[in-house]
């Protein structure tokens, strides 16, 4: 696994084969983690710029039906 993009104690940003992945951490002791799998756009907009991170994540977040913690 590679790490494209991350910010600590927030989140990371993934690669394994094709398949990218975003793992967002909940809570100021990390006990919340979501993992989810970026679309094709989102990994387009990551490759053309890394700062493009931060704005992929909060749309995560801020849909519900991809934010769902465990």
């Amino acid at each position: 696994m590679r790490v494209i993009a991350e910010k600590p104690w927030e989140y990371s940003i993934e690669a394994r084969g094709d398949e990218v992945k975003a793992i967002i951490l909940n809570g100021s002791s990390a006990i919340y983690i979501t993992e989810v799998l970026l679309s094709a756009e989102e990994i387009r907009l990551l490759r053309q710029d890394k700062n493009n991170a931060d704005r992929i994540i909060e749309r995560i977040k801020k849909d519900a039906s991809r934010s769902r913690a465990r």
